[in-house]
């Protein structure tokens, strides 16, 4: 009887982990484990809207065989990758999704001055709205990364220190070659912020920012991600 209930409750706890993982990753709970509400609207990537993407350019250095290591500081615009060269942990140039959840950390210290930060951008969302935003963003950013096919273009700058450098990441999306950062705006999941550079194809850094404004605009007139909430 005893082995009966153990069974049991063994598969009820298995259950439970994959309803709570389906939920996650289509955005009725955050990853704290609370509810998330209706998920956030998306748009079509369409077609017309997007920089061309260009692999190779002055200073670049494009890493083709990539693949995403899950569970170690990954979120909507920092993941850690494996490729040809080794292990980086990457981080987006131009955008800053928000943080996936509220954290504390030692001393004291939390993000809760960050999140509002970014709650204030997307017209002043509260912190369990921001934290949704991210969290989709988390999820967009993995999909698009858990394929094999996906590229990182680098120049090997540092993030503050030594431990992660800036890229763009080159993301197949409904068929569509694109680079993540516009993704990541398009679908209303970051803010422009942070540093940027000149594209690989020559494209200047401010007329690349200016670019992501109108991706911008077009996510906030069509209500998607943070703009609908």
């Amino acid at each position: 009887m005893r082995n009966k209930k153990s069974l049991g409750s063994t598969i009820l706890i298995v259950v439970v982990g994959i309803i709570s993982w389906f939920l996650k990753e289509k955005g009725f709970l955050n990853s704290d484990g609370s509810f998330a509400g209706k998920p956030l609207s998306t748009t079509s990537t369409g077609s017309g809207d997007f920089t061309k993407v260009a692999l190779s350019g002055q200073g670049w250095e494009l890493l083709s065989d990539c693949q995403l290591i899950t569970g170690r500081n990954s979120d909507g615009d920092s993941f850690h990758v494996k490729h040809e060269k080794g292990e980086t942990e990457f981080r987006l140039y131009f955008v800053d999704a928000p943080e996936s959840s509220y954290k504390t950390y030692g001393g004291g210290e939390n993000n809760g001055k960050r999140l509002a930060e970014q709650g204030q951008y997307f017209g002043g969302l509260d912190q369990s709205n921001t934290t949704k935003v991210g969290s989709s963003a988390k999820a967009l950013v993995k999909k698009a990364l858990t394929k094999k096919d996906f590229k990182i273009l680098t120049k090997w700058e540092d993030v503050y220190g030594p431990d992660r450098k800036y890229c763009l990441a080159v993301v197949n999306w409904e068929g569509q070659d694109l680079y993540l950062h516009e993704l990541i705006v398009a679908q209303g999941l970051g803010r422009i912020h942070t540093r940027g550079a000149d594209l690989p194809d020559g494209r200047r850094y401010q007329d690349q920012k200016k670019h992501l404004k109108s991706l911008e605009q077009a996510a906030s007139e069509k209500k998607v991600g943070a703009w609908g909430l």
